[in-house]
């Protein structure tokens, strides 16, 4: 007890002579100003961080912005190609009679459509294709190509970006001519083992543009071979570089040894639609 009382008149010996009500007084207000100090730490920090997202929103949305005003430019630029040659529907006759030719295809080989309706995670490329007066070039088993095949989750994302709806996109014939035939490489079906770095595809689309005077490399894919390191050992990872997006080649050689080929890919390719 009476250790408990020098200590007692020791602090408040230290506090100047302060009673117990000034002491808890002060330490209330010590309290206090660490929460002051506290909270606007907190509020400088979250004005920063908020700062930060309101900024790269706003980058992200003008992205988003330009490409869907190019698309939009390209489609209508495609369209008075075609409407000065021919309709849409006599171009992909054009393109099914030009990749397309009397060989002896093997029993097993199934066409384009057939491999994505059994993968049944390609709807939205084949309802893009019958949108767009395609689904017959894809129908056709002696088509010989190398397809980049986007699945439903690519399309979903593509969508997501552009702020459409694979309805708006549906309706948009000519737009969709210009993406999916930038996803078709006609002439080999080129296997992963065929594939090199650097190497450049001319897609379909590359024809439609080189009529419309556009610049020799729209319409052109650019391959990129990656190496990659794990515990299993080192693999090739192959990479799609169109002009506006990328995309990274998820499963390879679907239908190989067929006239075409299939390489599902992770995302959709875009093309150039900047005005020359």
């Amino acid at each position: 007890m009476k250790q408990r009382t020098a200590l007692a008149l020791l602090l408040c010996a230290l506090l100047g002579g302060a009673s117990a009500a000034e002491l808890g007084d002060r330490m209330a207000a010590t309290v206090d100003g660490i929460k002051q100090v506290h909270e606007a730490k907190v509020s400088g920090a979250r004005a920063v961080h908020e700062a930060v997202v309101s900024g790269a929103r706003a980058v992200h949305e003008q992205k988003v912005s330009l490409l869907r005003s190019q698309l939009s430019a390209k489609a209508a630029k495609l369209s008075g190609s075609a409407a000065a040659t021919a309709s849409t529907s006599a171009s992909a006759s054009t393109t099914v009679t030009a990749m397309s030719t009397p060989t002896a295809i093997p029993a097993n080989c199934l066409s384009v459509a057939e491999v994505a309706q059994n993968a049944g995670t390609f709807t939205t490329l084949l309802a893009a294709a019958q949108a767009a007066g395609l689904s017959s070039a894809l129908s056709d088993r002696s088509l010989k190509a190398t397809v980049f095949a986007p699945s439903d989750e690519a399309f979903e994302a593509a969508l997501a970006d552009l702020g459409m709806t694979s309805a708006q996109l549906l309706v948009d014939t000519e737009m969709l001519q210009a993406i999916l035939k930038y996803h078709v490489v006609p002439g080999d079906a080129l296997t992963s083992a065929d594939l090199r770095d650097e190497q450049k595809l001319p897609t379909l689309l590359a024809a439609d543009l080189e009529g419309a005077a556009e610049g020799e490399e729209d319409g052109v894919l650019t391959i990129q071979v990656q190496q990659v390191y794990s515990l299993a050992g080192r693999s090739s990872r192959v990479k799609v570089d169109g002009s506006l997006s990328s995309a990274v080649v998820a499963m390879p050689d679907v239908n190989a040894g067929c006239p075409a080929v299939v390489h599902v890919i992770d995302n959709v390719l875009l093309p150039d639609v900047a005005d020359e």
